[in-house]
Order: structure tokens, then sequence, then C-alpha cells
């Protein structure tokens, strides 16, 4: 298979162009894989100049892994689908290097491009491996993933951390009520199962258990963790059967947690956050009118039940500010469906006022 007319400049050495390259690259690697039963390994021709560039060799792997994705969990039989079924081995083949490149590269920089390379390749499958995560999480339903067994998954993400960078802590509900997290707790009091306030932390290889560098930026990443959403009171008049879907935030943030905790960056604090819990219909669940308290002291009018994503978000982000002290934070939900109406299903809405943290 070759592939090398996908990469049409030679010269490039842009990270993002390079990464865009290598993700075309990829699924175009899984679409000429996915059908063939048989095929036992590939080999795949590739332009010389992109052993230079780890971010071509990363990109591609977790894009052709992430296109050979089967959620085969729920199924049965003939509806069971597996991509590439005895698949065992891609080889890359990097072009021979012209004469000219041959005389720069001495023996002690190709080693290092080798290793290099090699580096690249597992960040891609450490990437891979949370965007499997994430659409796991996406993908379960209600009475199979509640907020009890999105705690127990984040659990599970600490305890396969063999480099130990990752520490999982769950705040219960008595915790919550402590901090006085109003909000959120008012969310998940028509909630079937008790609210877990889910918080991960990421630190460098060898920092947990002794004093982190004072110079180290902390970054919070929020996601909203409604694994449920029927709208509450202001009941959804169409298209609940999607609403599983309302997680999506909280799946990107546990696959990013994993992604993390495999790849193993240096020099990074990185807090995961999710308040997860159901916007369900009961005797205790909140009403159009109700007044709830946020952590911060701030009041808020309830004037519609299925707005219920910024009421968790609110505490979640409290927390990331006031108790974590984190110098930037990012956060993801499934706030409304007039983003997917306006921009479509491959384009997420970005707002920020920091155009170097949006870039």
């Amino acid at each position: 298979m070759s592939l090398g007319k996908l990469s049409e400049s030679r010269n490039s050495d842009d990270g993002n162009e390079e990464g865009a390259r290598g993700r075309k690259i990829g699924a175009s690697m899984a679409s000429k894989l996915k059908d063939e039963k048989e095929i036992t390994s590939c080999a795949v021709i590739l332009p010389c100049i992109t052993a230079s560039n780890t971010t071509l060799f990363t990109e591609l792997t977790s894009s052709l892994l992430e296109h050979l994705y089967a959620d085969n969990r729920y199924r049965t039989k003939k509806n069971i689908k597996i991509p590439a079924p005895n698949l065992q081995r891609v080889t890359l083949v990097v072009e021979k290097t012209t004469k000219e490149e041959e005389e720069v590269l001495n023996p002690g920089m190709k080693k290092k491009m080798d290793k290099a390379v090699k580096v690249a390749l597992e960040d891609g499958m450490g990437l891979a491996a949370g965007i499997y995560l994430a659409k796991d999480i996406v993908n379960a339903p209600h009475n199979v993933l509640n907020s009890l067994s999105l705690a127990d998954t984040a659990k599970r993400l600490a305890a396969e951390n063999t480099r130990g960078t990752l520490k999982v802590e769950i705040l219960e509900k008595r915790d919550c009520e402590k901090r006085g997290m109003g909000c959120y707790l008012g969310v998940a009091r028509g909630s079937e199962t008790d609210p877990k306030f889910i918080h991960i932390t990421y630190r460098s290889p060898g920092f947990f258990g002794r004093r982190f560098k004072k110079n180290i930026q902390k970054l919070g990443i929020v996601g909203k963790g409604l694994l449920f959403d029927t709208g509450g009171y202001n009941i959804k008049t169409g298209s609940m059967e999607l609403m599983k879907f309302d997680c999506g935030g909280a799946a990107a943030v546990l696959g990013a947690a994993r992604a993390l905790g495999k790849i193993a960056p240096e020099g990074v604090e990185v807090h995961f956050i999710v308040a997860a819990c159901e916007n369900m219909i009961n005797e205790r669940s909140i009403l159009p009118s109700d007044i709830l308290v946020a952590s911060n002291g701030k009041t808020v009018e309830i004037g519609n039940t299925d707005a219920e994503g910024r009421l968790t978000m609110a505490d979640a982000l409290v927390f990331a500010d006031q108790e974590l002290k984190c110098d930037t934070i990012i956060e993801l939900s499934t706030l409304t469906g007039a983003c997917m109406v306006a921009l479509g299903t491959k384009i997420a809405g970005m707002w920020t006022s920091h155009d170097a943290l949006a870039s």
C-alpha cells in the first residue's frame, strides 16, 4: 500500500500540517483495511521526510486505530462487526533518503531519530486508547452506565496506570454538601444513584509523594457528566433516546486522562473533573422557579429544568478555580444541540477570550 501521494509537501516542518497529513494517511489505511477479512499484515510506503517529523507518526497511528474502532459489547451473532479481524502487523516503510540527506544523517542522528519515531508511535497508541474509552462511554446505555459505574471507570484508569502518574478522588454526596455545591446537588436530586464528583490528577512521573515545582502551571479540564438527560420537569419532547450522549464532555475528559497517563509528558499537572449525575424526574427533582445556591455563594433561579448542564458545570468550575487554583481551565460539554445544527457533527464550537489558549 503506497500512500506517498497524500504528502504533497516533502519539506514541511509544520507540526499542524504534518499532523493533518498523518490523520489523513491513517484514515486512508483504515479504509483500505476494514473490509479485508483475510489480511494478516500490510506495509505502507511513506515519503522519506516523514522520518524526521514525529507528529505525523503519532497522528497516523491514532487515526488508524480510531477508524478501526468497533463497539460490539451489545451486539450478538451476525451483528458483530470486527474490522480487519486477522490483522496482526502494520509496517511503515520510509522511502530511502536522498544522497544529500544521507550525508547529513550520521549514525548517532539515525539512532536518535529511530527512538523518536518509536516514542511517537507509542504516543499514537496512547491517544487511541483514550479515544476508545471516550467512544465506549458515550455509546453505553444508561442502564449500564450511571454515575456509579462512571466513577468505577475513573478508578480503573488510575489502577491500570503503571507509571503512577494518575490519582483519582471521588467526592461523595456528603463531601459535595460540605462544599456547598447546591447547583450540582440540585440536579442530582432526581438521579437514581447518588452523585459522584470525579477528580483525577495527572502529574509527571516521579512527582507524586514530593513537592511539585512551583513554576508548573496547573491545567483544569472539566467535562459535563450527565449520564442521561430527560430534561427534568421541562421534559424533552423529541430525540430523548439520544440523551445518553449528554456525557460527551465527561467521556472526552476521561479519555484525555487515559491518554495522558499513557503518554506521560514531563512538567505537567492536569486536573480532570466530572460532576456525574442524571437529570431525571421524581418527587425530589428540582422545579422551575426553584432557587439554588452554588458553591461560590451565587444564587440561581431555575427557569427551565432542561438547562441542567450549566448548573452541574458551575460547581465543577468553582472547584477547579477556587479549591484547586488552576491557572487555566478548559470546559467541555454538550450544552446545546443548536451548536451541532450550526456546525455539523465534525466541528466543535469553541469560545474563549484568550487567543493564545485557543490556538
